[in-house]
C-alpha cells in the first residue's frame, strides 16, 4: 500500500522575521498509520514527498542499523564513533549525512532530493548491514531496522537547539532564546516534534521488544570520554577488533572540533565552511557553530527563574504522558 502525505499542512512564515515568528518546518503526519497526527516537524529539506519515496519506494533490510536522535542530542558524535568502528572515516571534515557515499547517510534527506532514485539504488548496492541517520519518530523509520539513539538531557538539548535555528539560514529565524525556549520547544515546534513524545514512543517500543535498540546517554558519554558507548557501539553493530582508548581520542570534542573547522561533506561530496565558527555563544549571541561546546550543564546559563518555573510545570504534564523517558533520565535529574 503507498501513502500520500501530499494534503498535510505546513506551517507559515511571515516575511518580515520577528522575534515572534517561528522556525520554518514542515509538518507532517508523525507515523505511515492512517489517522496518525500531524505534528512532526521537519526542516524545509526534509519534504513530505520524500517521505513518501521512503515509505513507498525504500526497500529495508533486517540488518539495517540506524542512528535515530532528536537533534542536538549527540548525533554527529555518536556516527564519528562508529565511522572509525568500521575503519571508514572521511579524509577531512565531519559527516552530516547529506551524501550518498558517506559511511551513514540521512535517510530522509536522500529520499527528499530530486534524484532519489538513483540515491536509492546506490542504497541497495550497499553490503550489510547498512548504516543511516535519521532524525525521524519511529513511526516514520521503515522496518524492519535496528536502532542506537543518544539521548541528552533536554534542556541542554534546548539550548543547543537555538543556536541551531538562529545559526542555519534554511530556518528563517531570529527569535530570542526566551520565545525560542517558551514558544518553539514548550510548544513541540522544533524538528522532530515534542521532546518527549520523541523518545517516549522509542523508548516504550524498546520495553515492548518491538524494536530492537541501543540507548546511550550523552551525560554518560561525556563522564568516561565515550569509552563504555564504544564498547557498547561494537557490540551492538557486530565490530569485535578495536581501540577503544584510541577511538576516544580521536572522537574527544577537540578532535571533533578540529574536523568540524575543516568543514562539513555536502551532497556533492565536497566540503563547505558554511557552518564553521569560533564563536560559541551565549543566551543573547547565537552561533553557527556545529560543534560548538559539547558540555553538560550549560542551560543554567540560559534558563531565568521564570523560565525554570515554565519548565517544571510543562513536566509536571509531560510526566504522566511519558513515564519511559520519566524512568530513563529520572525525575530528580529532570527537575532540575
Amino acid at each position: 500500500m503507498s501513502v500520500n502525505l501530499s494534503q498535510t499542512s505546513e506551517p507559515g512564515i511571515s516575511a518580515n522575521l520577528s522575534q515572534t515568528s517561528e522556525p520554518r518546518m514542515n509538518c507532517i503526519p508523525r507515523s505511515f498509520d492512517v489517522g496518525a497526527r500531524e505534528n512532526f516537524y521537519t526542516s524545509t529539506i526534509i519534504t513530505k514527498s520524500g517521505m513518501e519515496n521512503l515509505f513507498n519506494h525504500f526497500v529495508p533490510r533486517d540488518s539495517d542499523i540506524y542512528v535515530a536522535t532528536y537533534p542536538k542530542s549527540g548525533t554527529t558524535w555518536t556516527i564519528s564513533i562508529m565511522e572509525y568502528l568500521v575503519k571508514k572515516v572521511p579524509e577531512k571534515g565531519i559527516s552530516f549525512g547529506f551524501s550518498s557515499e558517506e559511511f551513514s547517510p540521512w535517510l530522509e534527506l536522500a529520499a527528499s532530493q530530486e534524484n532519489w532514485r538513483s540515491r536509492f539504488l546506490k542504497f541497495e548496492k550497499v553490503t550489510s548491514p547498512r548504516f543511516f541517520k535519521s532524525h525521524a519518530t519511529l513511526g516514520l523509520i521503515k522496518h524492519p531496522a535496528r536502532i542506537i539513539q543518544c539521548l541528552r538531557h533536554p534542556l541542554d538539548t534546548f539550548v543547543s537547539a537555538w543556536h541551531h535555528v538562529r545559526g542555519k539560514e534554511v530556518f528563517y529565524y531570529n527569535g530570542s532564546w526566551n520565545h525560542f525556549f517558551s514558544k518553539v520547544m514548550l510548544e513541540g515546534k522544533f524538528e522532530s516534534g515534542d521532546w518527549f513524545d520523541y523518545h517516549e514512543e522509542f523508548l516504550k517500543a524498546s520495553k515492548e521488544g518491538k524494536i530492537e535498540a541501543l540507548f546511550l546517554r550523552y551525560e554518560e558519554m561525556k563522564k568516561d570520554n565515550a569509552i563504555s558507548a564504544i564498547h557498547e557501539v561494537a557490540k551492538f553493530i557486530g565490530v569485535e577488533s578495536y581501540d577503544a582508548e584510541e577511538i576516544s581520542r580521536a572522537t574527544n570534542f577537540t578532535k571533533m572540533k578540529e574536523k568540524s573547522n575543516q568543514g562539513h561533506i555536502e551532497k556533492d561530496g565536497n566540503l563547505s565552511d558554511v557552518l564553521v565558527s569560533q564563536e560559541v555563544g551565549d543566551k543573547n549571541t547565537p552561533s553557527k557553530a556545529h560543534i560548538r561546546k559539547g558540555i553538560v550543564g550549560d542551560w543554567k546559563n540560559y534558563l531565568s527563574d521564570s523560565e525554570l518555573n515554565l519548565w517544571r510545570n510543562y513536566l509536571d504534564i509531560k510526566k504522566e504522558t511519558c513515564p519511559h523517558v520519566i524512568d530513563f533520565f529520572s525525575l530528580e535529574d529532570l527537575l532540575c
